[in-house]
């Protein structure tokens, strides 16, 4: 049913009962003072971009209630007046109302909302998790909840009614609040908050939650597992080794994401009959194979080169140091992935980078792991090493029960593909799977965001009182996250490794995969990895009877081209007759592969090729409007804050310094 504000039966809602806790008492996992009426709603506006003032204005409003319907409103006076009535109907009650990027909506709502710092919870500035209005109003973003767009959340739970073309809706049409909506624009509008509340319905319905339950980020699912299975472990096997201040802070200079970096000596060229191969579940299977610190970091101080490798290899510690370097050089000149990296490293004198990489430097400090010192040992010389502010740990395996639970979401998630009817089992089984290494990694000591005044103001709270707070709630440690991205690092650096022996040529990698010229023989490897998949039990079996192993490396495709202009820049076609692939940073995959074929394919591919189409959507923030109104069409449109969305271009090229060495680097070699 549609519904405009006046017409909503409002005996409907007063009717519903306050939501209960299917895990217990109403109120109790959300607030203690809160309580929620037992109805899904969804909030969505559509809105105008102004050209001539680069203003937006809201055209048209509706908000959904599962079960009841539609209401569209078409001017703020109309929401104010609706939610007013509403709140009356509550009466003690709490509505949750879910907005698909409240961030966005968010930026409106403020113009015609004082909000209160303790009103708005932002994970950062600008990025709205949720937020309340008028003491009866709980917003929460189902972006950040789904970590999908709309399209994708709908389709993938399911939902009957799921969001409809936006090229048939056409963004770009002029639309005020007394212009006239076709059915089918209705149809448009209303889709994105019914379908909404169907998948949310879905998946609440599916694991068991309540309006109290429901996690706000997708991470909350993994993390309510993770704290399931941690119960089964003794308390103070976390509480000892959490880390203190200086091994946080060491943490964290240390930590590092996927390696992603192109071969220099085959940047801007094209090449032919390229290969990928991708290390299957790389991060769960680090996690089950591999070991981590332990016990509590013990402080040594500096020490001799020598003695940390005897700590590394004769007494099998986990170390976490400090370097300073002199002279470092790669020991193959023909080695195209340098391992460190120029925004890991401190006070770097008189060095030679290739693209953010160090290929030489009379001097650099860094923070670093055991495993990372085992890949710089291996990729460079240096004329001194002083490794100072050394500290190691015990050497394990991360808890049995947490284990346990990342293969489960690893059998579920090969188990359960394309078997009908599992569909929404196989996607939280393979979101879980690829959460757990994010839970781990997450920053223990995060400053809140507030909003102050109209603004989003970072606090400057003492960062050890913040990780004593951290300390007293966690039931994983930090250092963890930054051992599983280091063994991944060091897993992927063993087939890079591969791509530069016995006649292959390393092309690029990213994270997990290894792309390359040649021939590899991966069974070697797999082998191993195979046989420790077996012994943790990191395997699975598909519909089709084929065994899956963690840690393998599986060939992905082959490219008849590829070219690449650096980290997060390449493209290719597979085969002759497929369609061109476009991987960049800021650039829409699809509409980038087709504005490159149209200008002439992977040849277009070059340092000052502009995407217009795929460039994307540039925000523009408008806090505080010079104007207060605007006169169009013999209308006055209110002007309040907002945010335009407007179209943006990105112009594929590579710094100076790169292109001065991808020179030098040729006419040397």
């Amino acid at each position: 049913m549609r519904y405009t504000p006046g017409s909503f039966p409002f005996e409907q809602l007063e009717a519903i009962k306050t939501a209960r806790n299917r895990r217990g008492n109403p109120g109790k996992r959300r607030s203690n003072r809160r309580t929620y009426k037992d109805i899904i709603s969804a909030f969505d506006i559509e809105t105008t971009r102004l050209r001539e003032i680069e203003q937006s204005v809201m055209y048209i409003w509706q908000w959904h209630f599962y079960g009841i319907g539609t209401v569209f409103g078409r001017t703020w006076d109309d929401l104010l007046a609706f939610m007013d009535r509403i709140r009356r109907t509550l009466h003690d009650d709490w509505l949750v109302v879910y907005v698909h990027n409240l961030s966005y909506e968010f930026q409106f709502l403020r113009g015609i909302y004082s909000f209160e710092s303790d009103e708005v919870f932002a994970v950062k500035s600008r990025k709205v998790l949720k937020c309340d209005m008028f003491g009866s109003f709980e917003f929460r973003c189902s972006y950040i909840h789904s970590n999908m767009s709309l399209d994708e959340y709908t389709k993938k739970m399911g939902a009957e009614h799921q969001k409809l073309s936006g090229i048939e809706f056409d963004y770009d049409k002029p639309r005020y609040p007394w212009t006239p909506m076709s059915e089918r624009e209705l149809d448009y509008c209303e889709n994105d908050v019914l379908g909404l509340c169907e998948a949310l319905h879905i998946e609440m319905t599916h694991d068991g939650d309540s309006l109290y339950t429901i996690p706000l980020t997708s991470t909350g699912y993994v993390r309510r597992d993770a704290k399931h299975a941690m119960r089964e472990v003794n308390k103070q096997f976390v509480r000892q080794q959490l880390p203190s201040i200086e091994v946080y802070r060491m943490c964290r200079e240390a930590f590092r994401g996927g390696n992603t970096h192109a071969n220099r000596f085959y940047a801007g060229d094209v090449v032919h009959n390229a290969h990928s191969a991708d290390r299957s579940s790389s991060y769960p299977d680090v996690q089950c194979n591999d070991e981590f610190p332990v016990s509590a970091f013990f402080y040594a101080g500096e020490l001799p080169l020598d003695k940390v490798l005897d700590l590394i290899y004769k007494r099998h510690r986990a170390v976490l140091m400090r370097i300073a370097i002199s002279g470092i050089r790669l020991r193959r000149h023909d080695w195209g992935c340098p391992y460190l990296s120029r925004d890991k490293c401190r006070h770097i004198e008189d060095a030679i980078f290739d693209n953010g990489r160090i290929l030489k430097a009379a001097y650099l400090e860094t923070t670093i792991t055991d495993i990372d010192l085992e890949i710089l040992l291996a990729e460079y010389d240096f004329d001194d090493c002083r490794v100072f502010d050394v500290s190691h740990a015990r050497y394990g395996r991360l808890p049995a029960p947490l284990i346990r639970a990342t293969i489960g979401y690893y059998k579920a998630k090969t188990e359960l593909k394309n078997v009908p009817g599992e569909e929404l089992y196989y996607l939280k089984s393979k979101n879980k799977l690829n959460s757990i290494y994010g839970m781990m990694a997450q920053d223990p000591v995060k400053q809140d965001i507030l909003f102050i005044d109209g603004d989003f103001v970072e606090q400057d709270e003492d960062a050890e009182e913040l990780l004593a707070e951290s300390n007293k709630r966690a039931f994983l440690c930090y250092q963890w996250g930054c051992w599983v991205t280091a063994w991944a690092r060091f897993r992927l650096e063993e087939g890079i490794r591969l791509a530069h022996e016995d006649g292959a040529q390393f092309l690029y990698c990213d994270t997990d995969s290894v792309k390359y010229l040649g021939y590899i023989d991966w069974d070697a490897y797999n082998a191993k990895r195979i046989a420790a998949s077996k012994s943790s039990g990191a395997f699975a079996t598909d519909p089709q009877g084929e065994t899956h192993y963690m840690g393998v490396y599986e060939q992905e495709h082959d490219m008849c081209e590829f070219v690449t202009l650096g980290a997060k820049k390449y493209c290719y076609r597979e085969t002759p007759d497929s369609k061109l692939v476009a991987t960049i940073a800021g650039v829409n995959k699809k509409l980038g592969g087709e504005e490159l074929e149209a200008a002439g394919g992977v040849a277009a591919f070059k340092s000052g090729f502009i995407f217009r189409a795929a460039g994307g959507l540039e925000a523009v923030y408008n806090d505080r409007p010079d104007i207060e109104s605007y006169e169009i069409e013999g209308h006055t449109l209110p002007i309040t804050s907002n945010v335009v969305l407007r179209e943006s271009t990105y112009t594929l090229g590579i710094t100076a310094d790169y292109m001065r060495l991808l020179l030098q680097e040729r006419q040397n070699y």
